[in-house]
């Protein structure tokens, strides 16, 4: 992201619900531009998002149309409006800033951009946000943050599976864990996940990986281990995710949307774990899985 204006800039918003901002975010940087910057109104169930595709590129409006109505159905109830104008110059870095704002979960956790004021509260994760990446905001993100603080205790063993910027790993280092491993399948996340780990000065022995459940094929189990990522990827990995959970330890499972739960309980079950939990968070579900 660069903060040099040029002459002219085309300017496309479009706004979902706040349950599909991830993959269109997430189709727009893939397939679009790398760039770009969230608008979220309080108590809103919808985001917009803005973004700055070059002058060339004619038929990025199409593609996303495409895309989307691949998700109605699936959460959207119809093609949103995707809105397009010229604007003469763009202060990048000022945008995205003013997009990224401290967030307050639960009693005692706050998140906070680097640019922004110390919070004042038990315990603080400081983030230096990639573009829409990681700022902590997301519905799974803070059941799995909840969860961590009702669970987590220290001299515990932490697995973050799907990382992303690391804000799970943070609070558990914060509370005291004894080692600590961050895995993302994503380089930009890896990259994002260790700065950050250096921002919030780890004190914890730790470990950050590319790649996904693989990089744990010799690890002993841990005794809390978190998979924020979706509902195929926990189907594909949940045996070797209880496995690797110790007994008696605390397996946390999200980024699984309401119509995901039947499946996912009924997985868990099959392997013998029924003593869970589920949170809800807008149209998302967090397992807590106590294992046995």
């Amino acid at each position: 992201m660069t903060d040099r204006p040029s002459p002219s800039h085309r300017e496309l918003k479009v706004s979902v619900p706040n349950g599909l901002v991830d993959p269109v975010c997430d189709f727009i940087v893939e397939h679009i531009v790398g760039g770009l910057v969230l608008e979220e109104e309080e108590n809103s169930s919808s985001t917009s998002i803005l973004f700055y595709p070059s002058l060339e590129d004619a038929d990025c409006t199409d593609r996303l149309k495409q895309f989307l109505s691949s998700l109605v159905g699936e959460g959207l109830p119809s093609i949103p409006e995707i809105t397009e104008k010229l604007v003469s110059e763009i202060n990048w870095l000022e945008k995205y800033r003013e997009s990224v704002k401290p967030l307050r979960i639960g009693d005692d956790i706050a998140i906070r951009p680097t640019w922004a004021n110390p919070q004042e509260t038990r315990y603080e994760i400081i983030i230096d946000p990639v573009m829409a990446f990681g700022t902590g905001s997301h519905a799974t993100t803070r059941s799995s943050l909840i969860a961590v603080r009702k669970r987590m205790e220290p001299g515990m063993r932490f697995l973050d599976m799907g990382a992303g910027s690391g804000v799970l790993s943070v609070l558990a280092d914060q509370m005291g864990a004894r080692y600590i491993k961050a895995i993302d399948y994503d380089p930009i996340a890896v990259e994002n996940c260790r700065d950050n780990f250096r921002i919030n000065d780890l004190r914890a022995p730790h470990e950050i990986a590319l790649g996904s459940i693989e990089v744990c094929a010799s690890d002993a189990p841990y005794n809390f281990v978190c998979a924020n990522i979706i509902k195929i990827t926990i189907l594909e990995m949940l045996k070797r995710l209880v496995a690797l959970t110790a007994p008696g330890g605390w397996l946390i499972l999200s980024g699984l949307l309401e119509q995901d739960g039947p499946e996912i309980s009924q997985a868990l079950l099959k392997l013998e774990q029924d003593e869970f939990t589920i949170l809800r968070d807008e149209e998302w579900l967090t397992y807590t899985v106590h294992r046995k």
